[in-house]
């Protein structure tokens, strides 16, 4: 091999290893794909949709977030409740620090719950407080969810990232609120 394709050979290699490094800086510190699944969050997320986290984004209320849950599978929910937050359910109506909030992204989940003849579809909970360094979240399909009314608060630790894409199917390809 002559001297010049010697160096060309070593070009190619370090921009390679360049790239390579790049995208693992920025898998593990910045963003990260990852699949739905199961249903508890119809009909916002489907089985196998694919989102983007952003593991940079502070979480505030009603943000999407994808966390480590107690038996080591990865859970997207939705916060409903961040540290120092006042949460309260009553008649399926949530109220966050004493103010009625509007929940848009279950009407589909209320009517569907409303036609099968269930009376609501939040079960009701007392006045709480989120403890400091954790969240409280709740699946969008309500009725068959695995969420903070059974597995507790979420510690800040656990959350891997927010979502803030979703990048499949491609018809759903967007940033999602």
């Amino acid at each position: 091999m002559n001297e010049q394709a010697i160096r060309e050979l070593v070009a190619w290699m370090k921009i390679i290893l360049l790239t390579a490094l790049i995208i693992l800086v920025f898998r593990q510190f910045l963003f990260e794909p990852v699949s739905v699944h199961g249903r508890s969050m119809m009909p916002t997320f489907e089985e196998d949709d694919k989102v983007l986290l952003v593991k940079i984004s502070p979480i505030e209320n009603f943000d999407l977030i994808v966390f480590k849950a107690p038996e080591g599978k990865n859970f997207i929910k939705r916060v409903i409740g961040i540290p120092g937050d006042r949460l309260k359910m009553e008649e399926d109506q949530l109220y966050l620090n004493g103010r009625k909030m509007e929940e848009p992204y279950l009407k589909e989940n209320r009517e569907w719950a409303k036609e099968q003849g269930y009376p609501q579809l939040t079960t009701e909970f007392g006045e709480f407080t989120v403890p400091t360094g954790y969240y409280f979240v709740l699946g969008d399909n309500r009725l068959n969810s695995v969420d903070s009314r059974t597995i507790g608060f979420i510690q800040r630790d656990a959350v891997l990232g927010e979502v803030k894409y979703r990048i499949s199917p491609l018809r759903h390809f967007g940033r999602v609120e």
